[in-house]
C-alpha cells in the first residue's frame, strides 16, 4: 500500500491572508525563547537549543516554495511592547550570527579538501617511488601498502567532505536563511497570570 503524501496543512496552521505556514511556539515568558545559560542582553542572546532544533525541523517539513512565519504565543499578562521588540531584534541578531558562522565553517571545508588532496597525493607519490626505486629495502612491501592505505584514507575524506558534509552544511545554511527571512509575530492568549513567577521567569 502506497504511503499517503505528506500534507503540511494537516500539521501546521496556514495563514491564507499571508500565504504562509505558521510555526507556533507556546511559551509562558519571553525568557523561554533563550538559552537558560545565557544572561547577556536580550537582543544578543542565543536561542534555546531545543527551540532552534524545533524550528529547523519544521522548516524541513514545510515545502521550500512556501513562506514561513514564526508565531510566538504568550499569556496576555506578560505582554510588554519593549520586550517584544527586543525579542524580534534578538531573532534577527541570532540568525545573522549563525548564518555568518556556518558560512565561515562551510568555506573552511574547502581548505580541508585541499589539505587532504595534498596529503593523499604525497603518500601515493612516496608509495610509487618506494616501490619502483627502493624495492630492495627491508619490509618495503609493507611500507608501500601502508602508504597506499594512508593515501586512500585521505582521498576518501575528500569524497566524504564533497558529497556529504558540504551538502549537509549547505542545507543547514539554507534553513537558517529561511528562518532569518521569516516574519516573527506575537499572539497573546487570555491565560491567567502565573502564580509567583521567579525574577528570571518574569523579567529579562
Amino acid at each position: 500500500m502506497q504511503e499517503p503524501k505528506f500534507d503540511p496543512r494537516k500539521i501546521y496552521r496556514f495563514d491564507e491572508a499571508k500565504g504562509s505556514f505558521c510555526i507556533d511556539i507556546d511559551l509562558d515568558f519571553y525568557r523561554e525563547l533563550y538559552s537558560e545559560w545565557d544572561f547577556s542582553p536580550q537582543r544578543n542572546r542565543d536561542l534555546d537549543n531545543d527551540l532552534l532544533e524545533y524550528l529547523m525541523d519544521c522548516c524541513d517539513e514545510i515545502p521550500r516554495r512556501d513562506r514561513v512565519t514564526i508565531a510566538i504565543n504568550l499569556p496576555a499578562a506578560v505582554y510588554d511592547s519593549k520586550r517584544e521588540a527586543r525579542a524580534s531584534q534578538g531573532f534577527y541578531n541570532f540568525f545573522t550570527y549563525r548564518i555568518r558562522r556556518e558560512s565561515n565553517r562551510y568555506r573552511r571545508y574547502f581548505t580541508k579538501i585541499i589539505k587532504y588532496l595534498i596529503i593523499g597525493t604525497m603518500l601515493l607519490v612516496a608509495a610509487s617511488m618506494l616501490e619502483n626505486f627502493f624495492s630492495d629495502l627491508p619490509h618495503s612491501d609493507l611500507l608501500v601498502e601502508g602508504l597506499i592505505i594512508g593515501a586512500w584514507v585521505s582521498i576518501w575524506e575528500v569524497f566524504s567532505v564533497i558529497f556529504f558534509k558540504l551538502s549537509e552544511h549547505r542545507k543547514k545554511i539554507a534553513v537558517l536563511r529561511r528562518l532569518f527571512a521569516a516574519e516573527t509575530v506575537y499572539r497573546y492568549r487570555p491565560d491567567p497570570e502565573p502564580d509567583n513567577p521567579t525574577p528570571d521567569e518574569a523579567d529579562l
